[in-house]
């Protein structure tokens, strides 16, 4: 098990969660991908500031 792997089991654990060992490894290979993801958008100036895509006027 890697050490994200471990990391994650240990978490889980802590919320009461106990995934079986092949759902762990999907779960951190996701994870991963999702911080990652997430770093992206933070890196863009307009993503961090800019008014959510959910805000719109209704009215034209």
């Amino acid at each position: 098990m890697s050490n994200e792997s471990e990391q994650l089991a240990m978490v889980l654990a802590m919320a009461g969660v106990e995934p079986i060992e092949s759902d762990l490894g999907q779960m951190a290979t996701a994870y991963s991908i999702a911080r990652e993801n997430s770093a992206l958008v933070a890196s863009v100036t307009a993503a961090r500031y800019e008014e959510p895509a959910l805000i719109f006027s209704a009215r034209p």
